[in-house]
């Protein structure tokens, strides 16, 4: 829903003008941190630590194109559709900025279908056909298999995957992309 890449992207050209950068086409393992440390030295990688831990970074984050009309469209075809997000260890900001962020880009009444779970593993359902569209290559937790199917949003950092899984390219695509995991809708 929120475009993270853009915005550490975006962030670290704001406070780091004239330093080397990565473009997002070359974004290649899933913690931006990492890379840059990798790339330009360790002082770098804390930089997108710091900025990732800095107020106002989640609530300011920009929108994925067709990602609200996507979710609009999923409850309009009976979808029981649930936000779920991952809490990022050590930032003060990250969860009240994700609610702010869903209330102001989503509506007030999403603040209600909001899953907030550092192992998205334990949510879900084994009886119902569940289904997490999520960025993340690899999802480990305590439930092993969790239950639900992993639907991988596009990235560039998750392209090289050898691991086969459903992917979803852009969000004006769900339609195409999640119908084989959908029951009777």
């Amino acid at each position: 829903m929120a475009d993270f890449e853009r915005g550490v992207l975006d962030a670290f050209r704001a406070a780091n003008p004239g330093a080397p950068f990565i473009k997002l086409a070359d974004r290649r393992v899933f913690y931006a941190r990492e890379q840059y440390a990798e790339q330009f030295g360790s002082d770098w990688g804390r930089a997108i630590n710091a900025i990732t831990r800095h107020a106002d970074f989640y609530r300011n984050l920009p929108v994925i194109a067709g990602a609200p009309e996507a979710l609009r469209e999923m409850r309009e075809a009976g979808h029981e559709v649930f936000l779920c997000t991952s809490p990022l260890t050590g930032s003060r900001w990250c969860v009240p900025e994700k609610l702010a962020w869903v209330e102001n880009h989503l509506g007030a009444s999403w603040l209600d279908r909001i899953i907030i779970a550092k192992d998205k593993t334990l949510v879900g359902d084994r009886l119902r056909q569940c289904i997490l569209v999520d960025d993340r290559p690899v999802i480990q937790g305590l439930a092993d298999p969790p239950p639900w199917t992993h639907v991988l949003f596009d990235a560039p950092y998750n392209q090289n995957q050898a691991e086969q899984r459903p992917r979803l390219s852009c969000w004006s695509d769900w339609r195409s992309a999640l119908s084989p995991y959908l029951d009777g809708h």
